[in-house]
């Protein structure tokens, strides 16, 4: 069978021409070099980053640690990229780590694990200080967002003197992954961290920056400051909640009144947030708790003369000498206790009153001054409308401008459904061009090939069936023996040519089929 086949590829091979031979070898060739370069992508490990941004001195270290263990890597983004293959990644960051070939190479407090003799005080706070430095800098590297950071630590020295206190600040440099930002609550998770790690550090003397020099923490306030903000938003809210709910009743009755989109209406409220407690006490008249009366009587007589004269002078008294006078008296006192009735009542006025309102309406076309009165008033009467309040209220009429609102009312384009184009697509997007194109030549090869041979079949036939009619013709043109000469029937190509003469139109649309194929 294997025989058979190779012997038909033979006699087809032989009967090609030299040029359509070099175009078929071309294709062939050009398809098994496609099918290489797609087995060898798609069979290639992929590659993941092991360590980016690495000065020349690290990545030296980590490409020297790769190859002692014949691991394949390979180099990005100007020798600062490490990549290595996806699978092993984990594995050889936990290594690196290990044998203390680690990014950046910073030192943390692994510093002090070598104990060293006759180090000075001086020293002992640099290593310190370093330490806490790379501790705080391997921490803040963990975010998401954060690339590389660099953290410098003011430590003063301490003192018993409290006038040579020097208060400690930091400073931090942050650079963050392209097309990301860090968000208020990661940034005050940054400050806290710090806060927490240096002693007597205070949210003023911590400073953090991106590399565009933007100060980040700059919006960080003290925690009373946070409250205040928080309050102040809350309120705004209120407030905003409050005149949209009052212009969407406006609006719901003006649509109605005088038809959809024929008027705009628009609410400023101002709103009082003091809170204010009245205390009043009022007394009654009361109840009589107890009463007490007293009464004395009594009489006497008196000794000299009446006040005043010369019996009472000294030297004219004349002592135990009885003058005949007497006096009666009476004294009556009485005290009443009341319980006395009191009425204490504290009223506290809720937050949020309305103090002040604005209301402008505007309606689309020309309206009369009456009209206008009228939509005022209706409006007042929806809105609450206090003079004494101090509210204003205003309508006024213009015509709207809609030459844009058929721009405005045109459907957005969707991108949802937009083709997503991948890296992995756009590496594999060249190698399967190139394969669709020759795949595409080698079935035309073949098609045109099979189709050129069935036309020379057509045409052997049509030579091999005329031959035998003139053949015939000629045997029996020699067996007549009446000597009458019959001409031969016409062939298929004498056909063909007759037809082309009676009907030239059909035969010229088939020569364009055949052009075409």
């Amino acid at each position: 069978m294997i025989d058979g086949m190779l012997a038909k590829f033979r006699q087809w091979w032989q009967s090609l021409k030299q040029s359509q031979k070099i175009l078929f070898a071309v294709g062939c060739l050009g398809i098994l070099i496609t099918i290489g370069i797609l087995g060898q992508v798609m069979m290639r490990p992929a590659y993941a980053p092991l360590f980016t941004e690495l000065e020349p001195k690290d990545a030296a270290k980590i490409i020297e640690q790769l190859e002692s263990t014949k691991t394949p890597y390979r180099l990005t983004n100007n020798g600062k990229n490490i990549e290595v293959p996806e699978d092993q990644v984990y594995k050889l960051r936990i290594d690196m780590a290990s044998t203390g070939v680690f990014y950046n190479s910073g030192v943390g407090f692994e510093l002090f694990d070598e104990k060293k003799f006759g180090i000075t005080e001086f020293e002992q706070q640099v290593g310190y200080q370093r330490a806490l430095q790379e501790e705080l800098r391997r921490t803040i590297v963990q975010l998401d967002e954060v690339e590389e950071a660099r953290v410098h630590l003011v430590l003063p020295k301490e003192s018993l003197f409290l006038d040579e206190k020097v208060t400690p600040s930091a400073a931090i440099a942050l650079k963050l992954k392209s097309n990301t930002d860090l968000d208020h609550d990661k940034v005050q998770g940054i400050q806290s961290l710090v806060m927490g790690s240096v002693e007597g550090l205070t949210p003023e003397n911590i400073h953090i920056i991106d590399m565009q020099g933007n100060v980040l923490n700059d919006t960080l306030g003290s925690d009373n400051e946070d409250q205040l903000s928080a309050s102040s938003l809350e309120r705004f809210d209120i407030q905003r909640k409050y005149e949209k709910e009052m212009e969407s009743r406006i609006q719901q009755m003006l649509n109605r009144v005088l038809g959809p989109g024929r008027a705009v209406a628009m609410a400023v409220a101002e709103l009082d947030f003091d809170q204010q407690q009245t205390v009043m006490t009022e007394h009654g008249p009361g109840a009589v708790l107890s009463q007490e009366t007293a009464r004395e009587d009594g009489s006497g007589t008196s000794v000299g003369g009446p006040a005043g004269t010369d019996s009472e002078m000294p030297g004219n008294s004349m002592p135990f000498a009885d003058t005949g006078t007497g006096s009666q008296y009476s004294r009556e006192q009485q005290t009443t206790n009341y319980e006395v009735d009191t009425t204490q009542q504290t009223t506290v006025k809720a937050t949020g009153g309305l103090k002040r309102l604005s209301v402008s309406v505007v309606v689309d076309g020309d309206y009369t001054q009456d009209r206008l009165d009228a939509i005022q008033q209706v409006v007042a009467a929806a809105v609450g409308y206090d003079a004494n309040r101090g509210d204003q209220l205003t309508v006024s009429s213009m015509a709207f401008d809609t030459d844009l609102l058929s721009a405005f009312n045109e459907p957005a384009v969707d991108q949802t459904n937009a083709p997503k184009v991948s890296l992995l697509s756009v590496g594999y997007l060249l190698p399967a061009g190139v394969a669709a194109i020759l795949l595409v030549l080698s079935a035309a090869f073949i098609l045109l090939r099979r189709r050129a041979r069935r036309r020379r079949e057509m045409l052997m036939q049509l030579e091999a069936e005329e031959e035998e009619q003139l053949r015939l013709a000629q045997e029996q043109k020699h067996d007549d023996d009446t000597l009458v000469f019959e001409e031969p029937k016409p062939g298929p190509r004498a056909k063909v040519q007759d037809m082309a003469k009676e009907k030239p139109g059909v035969i010229a649309e088939i020569l364009k089929i055949w052009l075409r194929e």
